[in-house]
């Protein structure tokens, strides 16, 4: 008599890596970024105008948030100081200079937790890298053409399944994920596939971005499918961020709205990429 084991977790976590792979977006991107947290008992809220081009993964930013540019902080806090000097070797009427220099802290950012220069198409390291095999296409037979080489490598995880349940409305596998490796690189450790379409509806994450303490505490990020594609909805951590200036932020989450398709018209697009600092919320490469 035949045992059925069920599913296996390997099986369907290989599934979920090929068809993220093999999910196919538009050129360009245009979408708002949320960030949300709570500072002491002030809940704060920025929303950033994006643009993402897909084909070369450059992503504009408006570094200045739709708050901030609403109200705009005061250039100084505290008070000028005027010092005026003469420089005329006692002929006075030769001229004089006035340097005024300002007393007291510059404005703080009115960032949450930094400007996010993010891609809602970021799949965690679930997309296999491919490469285009023209060559090859050519030489093969035109029954059967062939689109792209999907480079293999070890496993990254020990993948177990969990259990059957249920997210969002879908029906979806639980996965639990112990990387062998580079647990820093490698920070699925929980993931939730749809078991229709295989695509990944919920992940919990042992860090995210490239900044600490980001880094350092668990995020849970939600996906939502569109016409067969997935996009991340939100990131959000529980866990309190302490970050530069004696700031605590809590209950933060990230969140990536009215994503659209986008064309190559300037028009309502940040024109400006912006560099990544220290403060900016990024994601490592080869996500």
């Amino acid at each position: 008599m035949a045992v059925d084991l069920g599913p296996d977790a390997y099986a369907i976590f290989t599934r979920a890596r090929a068809a993220v792979t093999a999910s196919r977006y538009p050129d360009a991107l245009q979408y708002t970024i949320s960030v949300a947290g709570v500072e002491g008992r002030t809940a704060q809220a920025n929303r950033y105008r994006a643009f993402c081009d897909l084909t070369d993964g450059a992503i504009d930013v408006a570094s200045i948030s739709e708050e901030e540019a609403a109200q705009p902080p005061s250039i100084v806090r505290g008070f000028k100081f005027s010092l005026t000097a003469f420089i005329c070797g006692g002929h006075c009427e030769t001229g004089s200079a006035t340097v005024s220099k300002p007393v007291g802290s510059l404005p703080e950012s009115q960032d949450v937790i930094g400007v996010p220069i993010l891609d809602p198409t970021y799949m965690f390291g679930l997309r296999y890298v491919t490469s285009n095999t023209q060559k090859l296409e050519e030489e093969a037979p035109s029954s059967l053409p062939i689109i792209a080489t999907v480079s293999s490598r070890q496993p990254d995880y020990v993948v177990l399944l969990a259990d059957t349940t249920v997210v969002e409305g879908v029906a979806s596998y639980h996965l639990l994920l112990e990387p062998i490796a580079n647990p820093k690189q490698n920070r699925l450790r929980e993931l939730w596939i749809g078991t229709n379409d295989y695509l990944p509806r919920k992940a919990l994450l042992a860090g995210n971005f490239t900044i600490a303490p980001l880094v350092d505490v668990p995020w849970t990020v939600k996906f939502t499918v569109f016409d067969g594609t997935a996009f991340i909805s939100s990131e959000t951590t529980d866990s309190a961020l302490y970050l530069k200036h004696r700031r605590v932020v809590r209950n933060t989450t990230i969140t990536f709205e009215q994503i659209r398709s986008a064309d190559g018209s300037p028009i309502g697009r940040p024109l400006v990429e912006p560099d990544a600092t220290e403060t900016t919320l990024v994601e490592p490469l080869g996500g």
